[in-house]
């Protein structure tokens, strides 16, 4: 029931902005309450909150402010409309891939204004898998990869004013590069390196953003499929490019399950591939062109994962 999913998505969508404003509505607005003492037969008047196990006391003096305790009793309301939302929130992303809404929506945000990147990563499955009806394996993750052109040649934009409506804030990788994240997910920006063992983020100023420079990204560009879906558009890897790629950076991987998460995205790609005629001869002629060391490690690991995948070639 495509359109009761696409419903649900949409206010899943909605709760997550209407979250964010009311976040940043509260942080302008005092905590705690106002209580009465009586010293002396004299009635005074303090402001409260609790810091940590502390309760903080200030004093007001002999008249409650109006204004603070109109203040406080806002902070109450969005506090009750707060814990409303979550609830909703709860429920809606129990029924739907809250995961993938969300993904959605920051590709929506990016193809509104027209910013120049591509989904990279694990989420590219999804991709391949809607837009080539390839049958591939849904691997979750919480971090969303785009690659950003270097040189950027795009339109210019506020990623981080852009992502706060969805309850994003900005952080800081020990190299500098940035990320997003909402406490669930990371949103994190690629660019190709310039020059070998450069270990410091490239600042993408159109975009207000610092990437982290990575080898073999380049290649990420060749021959890229446009992805058209609900109204907006985005780009995405070739898929033999992208299994290519991985073969290539595999050997730069430190943890394990990393490596078979590799294995498995690449094997299933590539099984897919080989079922599609003209895809798998673009692709072997895609792998000719590369530098003889590439082709030596993308052959050489296919030929032991992959035994016969090039027998009709």
């Amino acid at each position: 029931m495509p359109v009761v999913k696409n419903t649900l998505e949409e206010n899943y969508v909605f709760f997550i902005r209407e979250l964010s404003r009311i976040d940043r509505e509260m942080n302008n607005l005092p905590k705690g309450s106002i209580s009465a003492k009586k010293i002396g037969g004299i009635t005074y008047y303090y402001h409260q909150r609790r810091e940590g196990k502390k309760v903080k006391s200030v004093s007001i003096g002999r008249e409650s402010s109006a204004e603070l305790t109109q203040k406080i009793n806002r902070r109450k309301t969005l506090e009750a409309q707060k814990k409303e939302i979550l609830d909703n929130i709860n429920v809606i992303a129990k029924a739907i891939d809250a995961q993938t809404a969300t993904v959605q929506e920051i590709l929506r945000l990016f193809s509104q204004h027209k910013i120049n990147t591509m989904l990279a990563g694990s989420h590219c499955l999804s991709a391949y898998k809607d837009a080539l009806n390839m049958k591939l394996p849904t691997i979750r993750t919480q971090d969303v990869d785009f690659l950003v052109p270097y040189p950027y040649k795009g339109k210019k934009a506020d990623i981080e004013s852009i992502l706060s409506d969805l309850g994003f804030s900005i952080g800081f990788n020990p190299d500098g590069s940035t990320y997003f994240t909402n406490g669930i997910f990371k949103i994190e920006f690629l660019t190709p390196e310039k020059g070998k063992g450069a270990d410091k983020a490239v600042l993408i100023k159109d975009l207000g953003i610092n990437a982290e420079p990575l080898r073999y990204m380049q290649m990420l560009f060749d021959e890229p499929i446009h992805v058209q879906t609900k109204g907006f558009a985005y780009y995405v890897p070739n898929p033999c490019v992208f299994a290519f790629h991985k073969i290539l950076v595999m050997k730069t991987r430190k943890a394990q399950t990393k490596k078979e998460k590799d294995m498995l995205q690449i094997a299933s790609i590539l099984r897919e591939i080989k079922a599609m005629p003209q895809e798998f001869k673009k692709g072997c002629e895609y792998l000719n062109k590369l530098p003889p060391r590439w082709q030596r490690i993308i052959k050489g690991h296919i030929k032991n994962y992959l035994p016969g995948f090039f027998v009709d070639f």
